[in-house]
């Protein structure tokens, strides 16, 4: 007789139906917003954005305003770990994504524009890479021309 993993006999040792470790992941629900984003980044990294994918971000946040938070809180979490591990182009395709924003979505504008501002802050302090800056200020420039 072979011995059983523990991926298929749990640690308590019973076989239940309602046994979260026999469930399976992709049962588990994954918010829509997560997905989205997702699809923007993806896992191989291709050196220009999709905008169609953006754009359904932005066409689903313009319906869902409530997700504002959410969904700017996980741009700002992948934009400062991508800044932290110099993954540039990431960087820029959240740049991307707030640029679309910003253009598509002006009446939820407030609600996205202090976690924007905290971004350009950041970017315009970095003292190693002038094309950040640059980036900051461009993006400074987008901002205020939408207002």
């Amino acid at each position: 007789m072979g011995v059983m993993s523990r991926r298929v006999l749990p640690v308590c040792g019973n076989l239940c139906v309602f046994c979260p470790s026999l469930r399976p992941r992709s049962r588990q629900p994954v918010k829509r917003y997560k997905k989205l984003i997702a699809d923007i980044f993806p896992r191989n990294q291709v050196p220009e954005p999709n905008d169609r994918k953006i754009g359904k971000l932005c066409d689903y946040i313009s319906k869902n305003p409530l997700r504002i938070p959410k969904i700017t809180e996980n741009l700002e979490q992948k934009f400062y770990k991508d800044l932290r591990h110099e993954n540039l182009a990431s960087v820029k395709v959240v740049l991307c994504i707030y640029k679309k924003l910003l253009s598509s979505c002006k009446e939820q504008t407030p609600l996205f524009a202090n976690s924007l501002l905290g971004i350009i802050r950041t970017l315009l302090e970095q003292t190693r890479e002038d094309e950040m800056r640059i980036l900051g200020c461009n993006t400074l420039v987008d901002f205020i021309h939408c207002q």
